[in-house]
């Protein structure tokens, strides 16, 4: 007891607090590191979704659009980057032209008579109605081995000149890659592919 009978007062040493510092510290950075994984994963999953629904839409367009398909057209400018197809409408017909921009700047690209801006990587969908074209984006971030256009014959052989062959195709076929997100900060998905299987043009008929 002290002289004046007060009670000794109590406090933390100075190496209770570096330790106890040092345990906060520890403590904060293994929370810190956890919401930074979490955000780079879910960051990554949802890069993934977007190239998994980006892929099914095209998809769906293409495999729709061929089996319509009365025709090829605009075959000058026909091949594995290209084609343009003759699609009936409720007045007469269409012509729908995929394109795909394989170089790394956007680029204006001449679609039945009409400029159309075509994004870098990607794949563009047109529709000319015979007045006007209208331009849809179906996918991006094209990579890898790229986008493909395939032909075929009735017979589903395939063919490496296409203009040559024009009166026997009747079938064909897409395939790609694509891939987005950063692999500095951990948000790079792996490398999609995908490969159509050989659509028939149903209104072309398998004899000419």
């Amino acid at each position: 007891m002290s002289p004046l009978g007060a009670k000794a007062s109590r406090a933390f040493t100075l190496v209770e607090l570096l330790v106890g510092a040092s345990l906060s510290a520890a403590i904060m950075a293994a929370v810190l590191s956890s919401y930074i994984y979490l955000g780079r994963s879910l960051t990554r999953l949802g890069n993934q979704q977007s190239l998994e629904t980006e892929a099914r839409r095209t998809l769906a367009y293409f495999t729709q659009d061929v089996q319509t398909a009365s025709g090829l057209t605009d075959t000058a400018n026909l091949g594995a980057t290209r084609v343009s197809l003759t699609i009936p409408a409720s007045a007469g017909t269409n012509t729908v032209t995929y394109y795909y921009n394989n170089t790394s700047t956007d680029a204006p690209v001449t679609i039945s008579g009409t400029s159309v801006n075509m994004t870098a990587n990607a794949l563009t969908r047109c529709v000319y109605n015979g007045t006007a074209v209208t331009s849809q984006l179906l996918l991006r971030n094209i990579t890898g081995s790229g986008l493909a256009l395939k032909y075929y014959d009735g017979s589903g052989q395939e063919y490496a000149s296409y203009t040559n062959y024009l009166l026997g195709i009747k079938q064909l076929a897409l395939q790609f890659s694509t891939q987005t997100g950063a692999a500095g900060n951990g948000t790079q998905t792996p490398v999609y592919q995908v490969s159509s299987s050989r659509l028939i043009m149903r209104n072309k008929a398998l004899l000419q």
